[in-house]
């Protein structure tokens, strides 16, 4: 089967849409929205497009005179006041305008693709590591084909609408900002996860940091998100029954035993929540040793067959060094790992939590508190993150042999740090809101000052309308 060629550039539609703009210049506010002049494949058509936008911002009728009084050469050399009085004689309608906009769009947009094609074709000839380069086509690809035809400039009340709409929607439950644990005091401080955040949550082995972010990525996709899990150290089926007897309440003990289909109320529980979970759309990779080229690749071919709402690596020091990584030390190459993320997070417009250890060195401090410079590895986490959590239990009885786990949350962007304290129960393998009334809480922080409500500043805003 014969298939037609397409021309990548689209002389008759840039001569289109010069002409009408010079007729009604009005049409500079529609397409000048989403046309740019790199958008034309000709460079003189592309330079008095600029010219005609530069005439309409200065509210001059963008005739060929003063298009040539702004320049009187186009880049061919040819006189602007000629070229531009051919087209104008030769284009007679204006009707077509927007059509032949959207038409040099395409276009532009086939010759974009052409080009990462020509690109991916070398890089496939060059010698490199090719995960890498298979990492790097694909982003090529996302990044084309993310682009949006939005305006490059917006007005502030057009910008305020989406702002009040989105106010309106959380009020009334349908829009949430971002992710959230579902921990009442954990998510007081965090305010929910943001696309394009990068979460770093850390603590010792044993302390829960796999628990809190495969509980999120569980709760995320029974919301009716999306949710990918890369396990590096723990395989499918355990994480499997940890998420199932946290949803359950049925210990580990019993499912593990098989026990728990005897025990006629377990059953029940069993039962709903596998019929909860076999509806959550989470995906789970368990292949050890992956590279950061390779689990970045696999996060962007999932992303591309079905939306992902979330993405939780377990964890940042099991990630295998490239191969071919030209990164000699250790430090360095986490640290790029951790730029690397957060360029996945922005990119696929997501948060990506990843969970990392803690030296080892915090054990033998007076105070074991944890701090940021206790990150293993790299110290570039901290300019990286978004969002920093820590978790620390300690062996008092009182707190840490009850479960009391101290999460200090060091660093979060988008509000202030703060400390709190969850309830680990080990045997549902979850954390759950801590009653701490009970037990001492040492260098407890001060109140807050509060702060006034969306729904207060609605109120106001609503009222001041009226």
């Amino acid at each position: 089967m014969m298939t037609m060629e397409r021309p990548l550039i689209a002389l008759e539609a840039e001569h289109g849409v010069l002409g009408a703009l010079m007729h009604e210049s009005s049409l500079c506010e529609d397409i000048g929205a989403f046309l740019g002049a790199e958008d034309f494949g000709n460079e003189c058509n592309g330079a008095l497009y600029s010219l005609i936008l530069g005439c309409h911002s200065k509210q001059v009728s963008p005739d060929p005179f003063a298009l040539s009084e702004l320049r009187a050469e186009l880049p061919s050399g040819d006189s602007t006041f000629v070229y531009a009085v051919e087209i104008m004689r030769n284009v007679c309608g204006t009707s077509n305008a927007k059509h032949f906009a959207k038409i040099i769009r395409e276009r532009s947009k086939a010759r974009q693709m052409y080009q990462v094609a020509n690109d991916i074709m070398n890089m496939a000839m060059s010698a490199g590591s090719v995960p890498q380069q298979l990492s790097a086509a694909q982003a090529m690809i996302m990044d084309l084909s993310a682009e949006e035809e939005t305006p490059d400039v917006v007005t502030m009340k057009q910008a305020l609408g989406p702002v009040f709409d989105d106010m309106e929607e959380r009020l009334s439950g349908t829009q949430v900002m971002g992710e959230d644990f579902g921990l009442v005091d954990l998510d007081k401080i965090v305010r929910t996860l943001r696309p394009g955040n990068l979460v770093i949550i850390a603590g010792r082995p044993g302390t829960g940091k796999t628990v809190l972010g495969t509980s999120i990525a569980d709760r995320v996709a029974i919301k009716g998100g999306a949710s990918l899990v890369f396990s590096l150290e723990m395989p499918t089926k355990e994480l499997a029954k940890r998420s199932l007897s946290s949803q359950s309440a049925v210990s580990q003990e019993l499912i593990e035993t098989g026990k728990a289909l005897e025990d006629g109320e377990a059953s029940a529980r069993l039962t709903v929540a596998v019929a909860k979970l076999s509806q959550a759309d989470v995906r789970i990779c368990d292949k050890g040793a992956l590279t950061f080229s390779r689990i970045c690749s696999i996060a962007r071919f999932q992303h591309r067959a079905k939306k992902l709402s979330l993405i939780v690596v377990d964890y940042l020091s099991l990630i295998a060094t490239d191969p071919n990584s030209k990164i000699q030390n250790r430090n360095l190459e986490l640290g790029s790992y951790t730029r690397g993320f957060k360029a996945l997070a922005k990119e696929l417009g997501i948060p990506v939590v990843v969970l990392a250890q803690l030296n080892r060195s915090i054990e033998n401090r007076a105070d074991p508190k944890p701090k940021m410079s206790d990150l293993r590895d790299s110290g570039e986490i901290e300019q990286d993150a978004d969002v920093i959590i820590m978790a620390h239990r300690d062996s008092d009885p009182d707190r840490g042999g009850r479960g009391i786990t101290d999460v200090d949350v060091v660093k979060v962007r988008h509000a202030q740090p703060g400390e709190c304290a969850l309830q680990f129960q080990g045997e549902f393998a979850r954390f759950v809101n801590a009653d701490v009334s009970a037990y001492d809480r040492p260098d407890t922080q001060p109140a807050q000052p509060v702060r006034p409500s969306a729904r207060s500043m609605m109120s106001s805003f609503k009222g001041g309308r009226a």
